[in-house]
């Protein structure tokens, strides 16, 4: 079954929102280089990985390029994964897998329909992968934004990358909402899926949201280890 990660906690009740609505992973936005309502400070984020419980997975999210600041602010934390939201590069990646034990997930961004990165993002994937990545993730990107832009992308070009990077996982982002989820899975067949800005409501989680979301995934009921 497609895993959820769901972002937008500011508080302990919104770990336990999350958790209670059947969330698989929780991500933390830290400290990132985009003003948002749930931007927490490193103590925050540290303080709120303490209470995900054992079975879900919590996920410290970076902008932060500079590798050795990465490593204090993950070593900080102890989230389950880091992921890394900005323009890091492979080097940096096969850097940080040295260093750390935490599982890493790498953006790949794109923006009006292109990916940001250059060049072919099937062959940057693979190059992220073989230095050290643990999981790949789309996302979109904008003018000032690193992501949470509320904006879709080519699911055509998404399948292609979830194919090249088959069976590591592939997680999905960008624009995702109730009513897109259905046709956004079938075609691309993620891992997971990562939303924030439809499961909120005026900056903050909304239960109502986080739960529709949630079983519309399941409602898809496709089982990713089944289909190549």
């Amino acid at each position: 079954m497609t895993r959820v990660m769901l972002c937008g906690s500011r508080s302990a009740e919104d770990i336990q929102l999350l958790v209670d609505e059947g969330a698989d992973a929780i991500g933390l936005i830290t400290e990132v280089k985009q003003e948002l309502s749930c931007r927490l400070a490193l103590e925050e984020a540290r303080n709120f990985c303490t209470l995900i419980p054992p079975m879900v997975s919590g996920v410290l999210i970076l902008t932060e390029e500079r590798v050795e600041e990465i490593c204090r602010m993950v070593k900080y934390v102890c989230p389950d994964a880091v992921q890394l939201h900005g323009f890091n590069t492979p080097g940096d990646v096969a850097f940080l897998k040295r260093e750390l034990k935490t599982r890493i997930i790498k953006t790949l961004h794109f923006q009006d329909g292109c990916f940001a990165g250059g060049g072919n993002p099937e062959d940057a994937a693979l190059e992220f992968l073989k230095a050290g990545a643990d999981a790949i993730l789309l996302d979109t990107y904008g003018e000032g934004k690193y992501g949470s832009t509320g904006r879709t992308f080519d699911w055509d070009a998404a399948r292609r990358i979830r194919d090249t990077v088959w069976p590591r996982p592939l997680i999905l982002a960008g624009g995702l909402h109730e009513s897109n989820l259905s046709e956004a899975v079938g075609k691309v067949q993620p891992y997971a899926v990562d939303a924030f800005s439809s499961v909120t409501s005026d900056g903050k989680l909304s239960r109502a949201k986080v739960r529709d979301f949630i079983a519309a995934v399941k409602k898809t009921g496709v089982n990713v280890h089944d289909t190549r």
